[in-house]
């Protein structure tokens, strides 16, 4: 942006000396020196407060880790990646065959509980037998119908299936593999269906100039010669780096994927985009207008412009 500025600028100092004649002596060239330079500082100065511009913005969506209560081998695995989900739609089968055997088992001794406990409660009725030995087979056929009760959990479990709508953006299990085998490992990374953030990080000097609701602008390398008309939705009251925690997870934190002491501010597009193709995780820049010398603004808005212009000869080279 200060490059631009002072492009700008010299190109115009060109233009008097060149095309007005301007006399070229160590006065004029003095004044248009030091002025030029007074002149862009107080420019770039109060732009960068008023109507602050960063690059260092990007769209965060939410994910959710697959991972399963029950170990075993996969034995089947039903979706592909980048397919649309719905809420409890099958993903992968791990081996149910054990697990049936469990269930199986427990229903036979829950069949077995439960006629002990009818006969007991008969021999109490004739004195044959004490209240203490009808509790005992009591608890015996409770902790049978648990036992079962979980062992039909861990069956329905070998069936994982999506948390919510959404998609599968990586998937790391094959038929034939050991899931399960440690519970923190994420066997599939699910993208959930809901609207993903865009979080700008400014500098805490134009914090003060930044409103919810205030107009902004967004533009992005893949999209060059395009700016998007955007506003301003959230700033975020906390933020992660800042907290104080005895155990447990740390909250979801946007500055610690940006340059160190920034602000995130939330910022969402108010056009509409669908005829642009701009993946998750795409990064941008953006602007924030404030109240303040609203002229201002307006030469931010050019400057913007031909930023979002400069992106057309942004290339890797071979």
């Amino acid at each position: 942006m200060d490059v631009i500025l002072m492009l700008s600028y010299a190109a115009l100092a060109t233009i008097a000396f060149k095309v007005f004649k301007v006399p070229v002596t160590k006065w004029t060239v003095t004044t248009a020196t030091l002025g030029g330079a007074f002149m862009m500082a107080w420019l770039y100065i109060s732009m960068a407060f008023f109507h602050p511009y960063t690059p260092f913005a990007r769209t965060y969506f939410q994910t959710v880790p697959i991972v399963t209560q029950s170990r075993g081998i996969v034995v089947e695995v039903f979706v592909k990646t980048n397919e649309p989900l719905k809420a409890g739609d099958p993903l992968f089968q791990i081996d149910p065959t054990p697990f049936q055997n469990d269930v199986d088992a427990l229903s036979a001794e829950l069949v077995l509980a439960e006629q002990r406990l009818s006969e007991f409660s008969r021999l109490v009725k004739t004195g044959s037998a004490s209240r203490a030995d009808q509790e005992r087979t009591q608890s015996d056929r409770d902790s049978a119908k648990a036992n079962l009760e979980k062992a039909k959990f861990d069956l329905e479990s070998t069936t994982v299936r999506a948390p919510s709508d959404g998609h599968v953006a990586q998937n790391r299990v094959r038929v034939g593999a050991l899931a399960g085998e440690f519970k923190v490992a994420s066997l599939m990374t699910f993208v959930v269906d809901e609207e993903s953030y865009f979080i700008a990080s400014f500098k805490p000097n134009a914090m003060q100039n930044i409103k919810v609701g205030a107009k902004a602008e967004i533009i992005f390398t893949g999209i060059p010669g395009k700016v998007f008309k955007a506003k301003v939705t959230k700033l975020w009251d906390e933020i992660a780096e800042g907290q104080l925690i005895p155990t447990g997870q740390r909250m979801i934190s946007f500055s610690e994927k940006l340059p160190p002491g920034r602000i995130p501010v939330q910022v969402k597009v108010t056009e509409d985009m669908s005829s642009y193709y701009l993946p998750e995780g795409t990064s941008g820049g953006v602007t924030v207008y404030s109240t303040h010398l609203e002229f201002l603004g307006e030469l931010r808005t050019i400057l913007l412009h031909m930023m979002s212009w400069s992106n057309i000869i942004s290339f890797d080279e071979a």
